[in-house]
């Protein structure tokens, strides 16, 4: 398996269930705002002519497409959804360097597919000791609080996980206490 340097933090530097889990409350309210909001003001404000049932399904429609870049869109950026910003937590790449567009790209649709179809991925967070989703962890991804900083630099490793007959390649600290040097 693969093998890389990347930085440590101290366990209270993670992000946890209880805060991650608001920050996704907060854009869900965004986006139910949206999807009650948006029909209301199309009946409200359309000419009577083009309100029709077929007009409504083209709304739900590009509410759908709204719904969809808000929650990849926004996690394309560093700084994460709307929910992240004001729950002040932020990705931290686990790997050297920064994170690139591709790797911003696979964790937001795999967060996004593993969260609809697997909730087990957001409740993975109460049990990992670094308070990972399997998103996190397949992509190689912290979610830390904003002002976290490193405490050191140590050796991420990939290893294979075997978990209710699924296989994940995951990114993880070779062990807690394996730190090469001091944060810069």
């Amino acid at each position: 398996m693969s093998e890389q340097s990347g930085p440590i933090y101290t366990r209270d530097a993670y992000a946890g269930f209880v805060r991650r889990t608001l920050a996704l409350g907060i854009d869900a309210v965004f986006l139910v705002a949206l999807w009650i909001l948006a029909p209301w003001a199309w009946y409200v404000l359309a000419p009577v002519s083009w309100v029709t049932t077929e007009s409504y399904l083209w709304v739900y429609y590009v509410l759908l497409l709204l719904g969809l870049g808000y929650l990849l869109g926004f996690r394309l950026t560093e700084n994460g959804t709307p929910g992240y910003r004001i729950m002040r937590i932020r990705y931290a790449y686990m790997l050297s360097g920064k994170p690139g567009p591709s790797a911003l790209a696979f964790r937001a649709v795999l967060a996004l597919f593993l969260l609809w179809f697997f909730a087990l991925d957001h409740l993975w967070i109460l049990f990992d000791r670094r308070k990972q989703a399997w998103h996190d962890k397949v992509t190689g991804f912290y979610v830390v609080k904003c002002g976290a900083q490193p405490v050191a630099t140590g050796r991420i490793i990939q290893r294979v996980i075997g978990f209710m007959m699924l296989t994940f390649v995951v990114w993880e600290p070779a062990t807690d206490d394996d730190r090469t040097a001091p944060a810069a």
